[in-house]
C-alpha cells in the first residue's frame, strides 16, 4: 500500500562551494510510449525537486519534491503526479521513472535541485522521443536515367523520412547481378549529404564512364531501427559520341580511290556511339544522302573530288539540353577522264567559234589548251593539204589564204579500280577568213550663223566586211552627234562651234579575239558665229550687286564679260548725268575700266556697259549704280550764282544747289542767313521772303518778291549731313536804269552872258556806276547838244553860250544797264553883254574846286569788267563757261585810257581846253 507522506524540509545544507547535482537518463533516446527512467544524484543532498518544463511552455514548473531523510522516501505529494511510474531515493541518488513517453513530451526539458544553499542545479535535460525512419525516396524517378559519358553529374538524389536519431543514407552501384546486393559496390563517397530537422538528403555526385552504361544504383537508409532500400533503382545510361566514322570500299578501309569519269562506285561508312549515329554523305554539289552505304556516278571532269562521312547523334541527358554531336571523315576520290574539246586563243583572246577570221597580211599564234586527267600527253595539227605539227601554239606566219586546220588532243586514263587503260581523243576543226578597214576621204572647214542648219557629208571607200559605221563628234566635248553618213543640224547654237570629227569604221571580228573596229577620220572646223550677249558686268568686291554705295575718294573698277563671235566691241560708259561720257572702249570680250579717287558730284549716278557686233540688231546694254557717301557741296552742274543783279520791287531767287549722300536728313540741315551791319541774321519767311527746300533734299532757294533796297545783301546758306556741311555765299546787287536825277536846276546867280551852272542830286544808281548825261540847244534851235559827267559830279558849268540868248535844258541817268527818264526841260535867258571883263572866269575852277579832285579824273571813262564762271573743270559746258561783260563808269586813275567818242555835236570851247575836265569822250579800259 502506497503510502501518503507530508514532506516537511526541516533545514537546508549550507555547503558553500559544494559541486551540482547531476541529472542523467537511462536512454539518450526513448521509444514512443516507452519508459525514461531519471536519476538526480548529489554528494551532500537529501532534499530533491524535480523541476519540467513542457515543450510549449515558457517556465520550469517544480513537479515533486522528495527526502531521503526517513525510510522510504518522502515526498511531497501522494499520490505521485500522474507522469511517473514510480519514485524512489537512497541516500544522496534520487530516481523517477517516467511511464509513458509520447511524441508530445519530445522537446520537454527537466531539471533537478538540492537543499544547499545557494541551491544548486541540474545541467537541463532535454527528452528526445525516438522515430524510425520508414522509407527513403529516390529521384528522378524514372526507370532509366541518361547521362554524358565524362560528364560529371549532380541531380541523383535520396531523401529519407522523418527519423531519430538522424537517418543515414548509403548509395550503391549494382553492375552484374541484380538481385544480389552482397556483390554490389558501396559508392557513398561520391554522395554528398544534407539534414534538415530529421530528413537526411544525400545527392550524388559522379562522372559517369562508359564502363557504367547499364549499373543500377540505389540507395539505402537506416537510424538504428534496420535499413530500408530505395524502391526506384534506375538503370544509368550512358550516352557516347559518335566515333570518328570509317570508309569502306570493297570491305577495305580507305581515304583515297582512283575511279574513270561516268563509273560507279559503292561506298560504307560506319561509326559507334549510344545511341546509334545517323550516317550521312555530302556531295561535291552540295547535295546530302542520309545512308552509311552508298553508290555514286563520277561524272565530273575535275581530276579530284571530297566527299564528306558525318555520324551525328542527338543525346538528350536526363539532366541538361539535347545535344548534337558528330564527327566526319573525308574520301579523296581521283577522277580520271578524257581530254575536253580543246579551247584556243589568239594572244590570250579566246576563240569563241570554229570559224576563224584573220585580218590580211597579219601574224596570228592559235593557243590551244585541253583539260584532262592525267594532262594530254599529244597535241597534233593537221594543216590544209595534210602536213602535221605538234604542240599547243601554232602560228600562221603570214594569213594570204582560207584553208581548213584540225586539233586532236590524246591522253591515257589507267585506273586501279580497273585494270583496263583507256585512251581519252578530243578534237576541234577551223576554218580561216580575211578581213579588211574602211577608209575615209577629207571634209574642208565650213562656217554656220547661229540658228541655222548644217549639213555635211562624210565621203568613204568600203572595207570587209562592207558593213560600214559612221560616227561624227564633237571635239572638245567628245560628244557623239551623229551616226549616219549624212550630218545636219538643225538650230546651230554656240554650244555647236568647234572641231568635229568624222569617223568611219567596220567592224571585224578576228577569231579567238575581241571584235576589232579600226578606224578611219577626218577632222574639220566647224565656226558657229552670234551675237553679242553681255554676261556680266559689276563693280570689283560686289560681283552680286547692281547698286553699290562706297566712300568718297575710293578706288572704283568696273568689269564687264560678253559672249560674241565675232569679237564684240564693247563700251564703258558715264552716263551719271545722261552724259554718255565714254570711259573706255575695246574690240575684245572683256573690258575694264578703274575709277581713281571717286567723287561724289562727277562719279555718282549710272554706268553702263554695252557691247555688240555685226549680228545684234540691237546695243546689248547693262547697268550699275554706284553711290558715293560725302558731305555737302555744290553741285558743279548747277553751281551757284554768288552775286545777283536784280531791280527794285521785282523778283530774285537765290538757288543752291548740292551734291550730297546721304542727303540732308531734315529741313532744319538748311539754314538761311543775312548780313545786316556786319551782323549775320538768319532769314526768316515772310510775305516776301520764302525759303524752299527740294523734295529730294539737294537744293534749297531763297526767294524775294518786290524787292528793295533793304534786301541788296549779302546772304549765306549752311548746309549739313551725316558726313559734313558746307555753306554758300550769295550777294543781290541793284541791276537797272539808274533813277531820274533829282533836283535838276540852274541857279539864276549862275548865269551869265556866256555860260550858266547845271545843278542836279544824283538818284539811285541801279546798283552800277552811273553817269549824267546833260542836253541843251538855243530855244528856236532843233539840234541839242550833249555832255556826259562823271556820277560823283553834281554841278557843272556850260560854257561858250550867246548872250542874251533863251535856251532849254534837261538831263538824265544812264548806266550800263540803260538810262533814267529825262527831267523836265529848264528854259533859262543868258544875260546881254556888256563892257570888258577880266580874262578867265569867276567859275573855272568852280567844279575843281567843289569836288576837290584832279582835272585829268574828271573825264568821262568806262571800265569793262570780264566776269568769269566761279568753276572750271573738265565737265563744264559752254554755256557754263561763258563770261558777261559789264561796262561801269570809273575814274581813270593812272590807267591808261582809250579815248572813245561818246559826245554827238559838241563843240570846244577856251573852258575845256584849259581843264581838260568837260571833254565829251568815254575813256575805256579792259582787264584781263
Amino acid at each position: 500500500m502506497l503510502r501518503s507522506t507530508v514532506l516537511i524540509i526541516i533545514g537546508f545544507i549550507h555547503a558553500a562551494g559544494s559541486q551540482t547535482p547531476v541529472l542523467l537518463s537511462n536512454a539518450t533516446f526513448v521509444d514512443a510510449n516507452g519508459a525514461l527512467k531519471l536519476t538526480c544524484t548529489h554528494s551532500t543532498g537529501t532534499v530533491v525537486k524535480w523541476f519540467r518544463k513542457p515543450v510549449s511552455g515558457s517556465q520550469f514548473d517544480n513537479v515533486l519534491s522528495a527526502s531521503s531523510a526517513g525510510s522510504p522516501c518522502l515526498f511531497d505529494r501522494s499520490p505521485l503526479p500522474d507522469m511517473f511510474a514510480g519514485c524512489d531515493c537512497a541516500g544522496s541518488t534520487f530516481t523517477c521513472t517516467l511511464k509513458s513517453v509520447s511524441r508530445n513530451n519530445d522537446g520537454d526539458k527537466w531539471q533537478c535541485t538540492v537543499n544547499t544553499i545557494p541551491t544548486s542545479y541540474s545541467q537541463e535535460l532535454t527528452i528526445a522521443v525516438a522515430v524510425p525512419v520508414v522509407s527513403v525516396t529516390l529521384t528522378p524517378d524514372l526507370p532509366v536515367i541518361y547521362v554524358l559519358q565524362n560528364v560529371p553529374i549532380s541531380f541523383i538524389k535520396c531523401v529519407s523520412s522523418e527519423g531519430r536519431p538522424t537517418p543515414i543514407i548509403t548509395w550503391y552501384m549494382d553492375k552484374v547481378t541484380p538481385s544480389d546486393y552482397t556483390d554490389d559496390e558501396n559508392i557513398t563517397e561520391r554522395s554528398i549529404g544534407n539534414v534538415e530537422g530529421d530528413r537526411t538528403t544525400s545527392t550524388l555526385t559522379t562522372t559517369p564512364s562508359q564502363e557504367q552504361h547499364g549499373a543500377i544504383i540505389y540507395c539505402k537508409v537506416s537510424n538504428g531501427y534496420g535499413s530500408i532500400i530505395s524502391v526506384r533503382k534506375p538503370r544509368i545510361d550512358v550516352l557516347v559520341a559518335p566515333s570518328i566514322p570509317k570508309v569502306l570500299y570493297k570491305n577495305v578501309i580507305v581515304d583515297t580511290i582512283t575511279v574513270i569519269q561516268n563509273s560507279s562506285v559503292s561506298l560504307e561508312c560506319t561509326s559507334s556511339g549510344n545511341p546509334t549515329p545517323n550516317i550521312s554523305w555530302k556531295l561535291t554539289n552540295g547535295s546530302v544522302i542520309n545512308n552509311g552505304a552508298i553508290e555514286l556516278k563520277f561524272m565530273q571532269s575535275v581530276n579530284a573530288v571530297t566527299l564528306t562521312c558525318t555520324a551525328t547523334s542527338d543525346m538528350q541527358p536526363t539532366s541538361g539540353s539535347t545535344t548534337k554531336y558528330n564527327n566526319a571523315t573525308t574520301l579523296l576520290v581521283n577522277i580520271l577522264y578524257p581530254p575536253t574539246t580543246p579551247t584556243c586563243a589568239i594572244e590570250n583572246n579566246g576563240i569563241t567559234s570554229n570559224y576563224i577570221r584573220a585580218i590580211k597580211n597579219t601574224s596570228i599564234t592559235i593557243n590551244c589548251t585541253s583539260n584532262s586527267h592525267p594532262p594530254p600527253m599529244n597535241y597534233m595539227w593537221t594543216l590544209p593539204g595534210g602536213p602535221k605539227q605538234h604542240g599547243q601554239l601554232f602560228t600562221i606566219p603570214n594569213v594570204l589564204s582560207s584553208g581548213t586546220y584540225k586539233l586532236d588532243v590524246i591522253n591515257v586514263m589507267n585506273a586501279t579500280s580497273s585494270p583496263q587503260v583507256v585512251i581519252g581523243n578530243a578534237n576541234v576543226i577551223f576554218s580561216l577568213d580575211m578581213l579588211f578597214a574602211v577608209a575615209v576621204r577629207p571634209i574642208a572647214n565650213t562656217t554656220v550663223l547661229q540658228n541655222r542648219t548644217l549639213s555635211v557629208e562624210c565621203p568613204y571607200t568600203e572595207g570587209n566586211p562592207p558593213k560600214t559605221n559612221f560616227m561624227w563628234k564633237q571635239v572638245q566635248t567628245s560628244r557623239v552627234v551623229g551616226v549616219e553618213q549624212n550630218l545636219t543640224f538643225q538650230n546651230m547654237q554656240i554650244t555647236d562651234e568647234g572641231f568635229y570629227k568624222c569617223r568611219v569604221n567596220n567592224t571585224m571580228e578576228p577569231s579567238g579575239c575581241c571584235a576589232q573596229t579600226p578606224y578611219d577620220e577626218t577632222m574639220f572646223y566647224v565656226d558657229v558665229q552670234y551675237p553679242s550677249s553681255i554676261q556680266r558686268f559689276f563693280v570689283d568686291g560686289f560681283e552680286n550687286a547692281r547698286i553699290i554705295t562706297i566712300n568718297q575718294s575710293q578706288t572704283v573698277i568696273l568689269i564687264c564679260e560678253a559672249y560674241s563671235d565675232p569679237i564684240a566691241n564693247m563700251f564703258l560708259i558715264n552716263n551719271t548725268r545722261n552724259g554718255r561720257d565714254l570711259l573706255t572702249e575695246t574690240h575684245n570680250n572683256t573690258i575694264s575700266a578703274s575709277l581713281e579717287n571717286v567723287r561724289c558730284e562727277f562719279d555718282k549716278g549710272i554706268y553702263q556697259c554695252q557691247g555688240n557686233n555685226i549680228h545684234n540688231a540691237a546695243q546689248q546694254v547693262r547697268e550699275i549704280e554706284i553711290i558715293i557717301r560725302c558731305a555737302p557741296r555744290a553741285s558743279p552742274f548747277m553751281p551757284p550764282v554768288p552775286k545777283v543783279w536784280t531791280k527794285t520791287n521785282s523778283s530774285v531767287i537765290l538757288t543752291y544747289t548740292i551734291v550730297a549722300y546721304p542727303p540732308p536728313r531734315a529741313l532744319s540741315a538748311f539754314v538761311w542767313r543775312k548780313q545786316v551791319k556786319n551782323e549775320w541774321l538768319m532769314v526768316n519767311a515772310n510775305t516776301r521772303i520764302n525759303i524752299q527746300i527740294s523734295q529730294d533734299r539737294l537744293q534749297t532757294n531763297l526767294s524775294i518778291v518786290q524787292v528793295q533796297k533793304d534786301d541788296f545783301a549779302t546772304y549765306t546758306v549752311n548746309v549739313d549731313n551725316d558726313i559734313g556741311s558746307t555753306e554758300q555765299t550769295f550777294v543781290i546787287e541793284a541791276k537797272e536804269e539808274p533813277a531820274i536825277p533829282e533836283h535838276f536846276g540852274i541857279p539864276d546867280n549862275t548865269i551869265t552872258d556866256s555860260s550858266v551852272i547845271v545843278e542836279w542830286k544824283p538818284g539811285f544808281n541801279g546798283g552800277d556806276d552811273q553817269w549824267f548825261v546833260i542836253g541843251y540847244k538855243q530855244h528856236t534851235g532843233e539840234r541839242w547838244t550833249y555832255r556826259t559827267i562823271l556820277e560823283h559830279i553834281e554841278r557843272i558849268s556850260i560854257e561858250e553860250l550867246v548872250a542874251g540868248t533863251s535856251y532849254q535844258f534837261k538831263m538824265y541817268a544812264e548806266n550800263s544797264i540803260g538810262k533814267s527818264a529825262e527831267t523836265n526841260v529848264i528854259t533859262v535867258t543868258t544875260r546881254a553883254k556888256s563892257g570888258n571883263q577880266a580874262s578867265g572866269s569867276k567859275y573855272d575852277d568852280l567844279f575843281n574846286g567843289q569836288i576837290n579832285v584832279s582835272a585829268t579824273n574828271t573825264s568821262s571813262e568806262y571800265e569793262a569788267y570780264r566776269v568769269d564762271s566761279q568753276y572750271r573743270n573738265q565737265y563744264e559746258t559752254s554755256a557754263e563757261t561763258s563770261f558777261h561783260e559789264y561796262s561801269a563808269l570809273t575814274h581813270g586813275g593812272t590807267q591808261q585810257h582809250n579815248v572813245m567818242n561818246r559826245a554827238s555835236d559838241v563843240a570846244d570851247n577856251d573852258c575845256a581846253k584849259e581843264e581838260n575836265s568837260y571833254v565829251n569822250l568815254v575813256l575805256s579800259n579792259t582787264e584781263t
